[in-house]
């Protein structure tokens, strides 16, 4: 919600379905966007400590080899670690951008309604 305040702020009242419309869109490929990158970090750091730790996770269960499922479970934590490290880095990020880009200030309401023209 305070996202969404944030983005139609200043926007007229006859363009924030426009508006709204955009961040909904923003948000959906932000979300996809997002996830893919972090799947990407997380695989690459999975790969890095053990190649192909996932299917060497579902290897070593069939065999029911612990040493392996020990290493393949070891470089998949890794990997997901990696991703929630750069998620938090992506965030402070973020964070640092909306507080230095963002200057949304209290609007002052006219008496009288906009005028809405239909057609």
């Amino acid at each position: 919600m305070p996202m969404t305040l944030g983005a139609v702020t200043a926007v007229q009242h006859h363009e924030t379905g426009i508006a709204s419309a955009l961040l909904n869109t923003a948000q959906q490929i932000g979300g996809a966007f997002g996830l893919a990158i972090l799947s990407t970090i997380s695989t690459f750091a999975a790969n890095d400590q053990l190649p192909k730790a996932a299917s060497a996770l579902y290897q070593g269960l069939a065999a029911k080899d612990s040493s392996l499922i020990t290493k393949a479970s070891d470089a998949l934590t890794h990997g997901y670690s990696m991703a929630f490290t750069a998620a938090g880095a992506m965030f402070l990020a973020a964070l640092a951008v909306t507080t230095t880009a963002v200057n949304a200030r209290k609007q002052q309401h006219s008496q009288n309604p906009p005028t809405i023209h239909l057609g």
